[in-house]
């Protein structure tokens, strides 16, 4: 094609993690041993790759000399928190770990979303805080240009691809079956630290914990490095609370284990309630909520029935607010129908003054004055429509 396709599998670029060099695309960093017979680490925090490695040889090259750098070393720790970046990125990292005799031991120091998985299964040992995050979703595409529907189906097809890839590494780290694996992804499925582990992901619980800091609906920080969030519009927002409050058993089994007995007591507490006085006691805040919704709700209904009122018929609208509450629709009807019954006993009176006076011998074709000649029934509702066009 054309016009060069950024495929992503993770969120958009993070200024904060940017390469200090446009022209060197660090991303990670080595670091020696602190200590003797210590192992070296890989950092990988932040975005992977923040320009994709597609028809770049500069950079793959670079991190496999750095790694190479290292020497023999028994072991090399991985740490990551990263949510996500460049799939081919983190596809040619996990390669070049893989390939690698040491033993690869890899720390999420928080999150591992997206491709940041990718790089994270090539540990032989992967270890998690209780209160991380670790993410698994389909890869994506973002095309800039104009593309034929042959173009569009190819990209189709290179998204498959480099799914199957993906789902291979899921599957040889978690032993599930690749159909397993592809729902999964697709169904874009967030795990804590122990759930990752219980489904596989990950083998261990670090004793370490994440220290997570939401600070909107686009940026969580987590252990000081900011994390892009507004390209996961699935993330679940009980995720993200349930981050201040956790053990190292992961902080989802704080609420599932604590929801019973904390129900019992709900539940207790509420049997006990035998008043209004009572209730506003135990529930203030919704029981506020309560009275000023329904307070609302009796102003508009009040001005419903001034809308509609009419002169004359006082007594409906009173006894509508008051006595008989009803809807302003209510009252509507009602006044229609008391502005009939009147409006037709007004004409039965004209009619029987008029046959009492002997104006019906005046001749056929008379009539009521205005009802053109018409007589009996017909005449009374001639003249109730002309009198009340509004009820016709």
């Amino acid at each position: 094609m054309a016009q060069e396709a950024k495929k992503k599998s993770g969120p958009a670029k993070n200024p904060d993690n940017q390469a200090q060099n446009p022209k060197n695309k660090h991303f990670w960093s080595f670091r020696d041993a602190a200590e003797e017979n210590a192992a070296p680490e890989l950092i990988l925090y932040g975005d992977i790759a923040s320009e994709t490695w597609w028809g770049d040889e500069v950079t793959p090259r670079q991190f496999t000399e750095e790694l190479n750098a290292l020497g023999s070393v028994p072991e090399i720790v991985v740490r990551i928190n990263s949510g996500g970046g460049d799939v081919f990125a983190a596809n040619a990292i996990y390669t070049r770990l893989k390939d690698n005799p040491a033993k690869i031991t890899v720390k999420i120091d928080g999150w591992a979303a997206s491709a940041a998985t990718i790089v994270a299964m090539a540990g032989d040992v992967i270890e998690i805080p209780g209160n991380g995050v670790f993410m698994v979703h389909d890869p994506s595409v973002g095309l800039l240009g104009y593309f034929n529907e042959a173009d569009l189906v190819k990209v189709g097809e290179e998204l498959k691809v480099i799914k199957q890839s993906i789902v291979n590494g899921y599957a040889l780290k978690t032993g599930k079956d690749a159909d397993e694996i592809a729902a999964i992804m697709s169904a874009e499925t967030w795990y804590d630290g122990k759930q990752a582990v219980d489904a596989g992901f990950c083998d261990k619980i670090m004793f370490e914990e994440a220290d997570t800091t939401v600070e909107n609906t686009a940026k969580v920080i987590v252990n000081s490095v900011s994390l892009d969030i507004s390209r996961f519009p699935n993330l679940p927002v009980s995720l993200l609370n349930r981050c201040a409050t956790h053990t190292p058993d992961g902080f989802s089994d704080i609420q599932h284990q604590n929801e019973p007995k904390r129900s019992e007591e709900i539940m207790d507490g509420i049997k006990d309630i035998k008043t209004v006085d009572g209730l506003k006691a135990a529930f203030p805040d919704l029981t506020k909520q309560i009275e000023d919704a329904a307070t609302a709700a009796e102003r508009k209904r009040i001005q419903d029935i001034e809308d509609v009122a009419l002169p004359g018929f006082e007594n409906i609208v009173a006894e509508a607010k008051f006595t008989k509450p009803v809807a302003a629709g209510d009252v509507a009807k009602a006044i229609v129908a008391e502005q009939r019954k009147l409006g037709g006993k007004y004409i039965q009176d004209r009619d029987d003054d008029a046959k009492n006076s002997g104006a019906g011998k005046v001749g056929a074709g008379a009539g009521i004055e205005g009802t053109g000649g018409k007589s009996g029934a017909d005449e009374i509702d001639a003249a109730l429509d002309k009198l009340f066009p509004e009820t016709k």
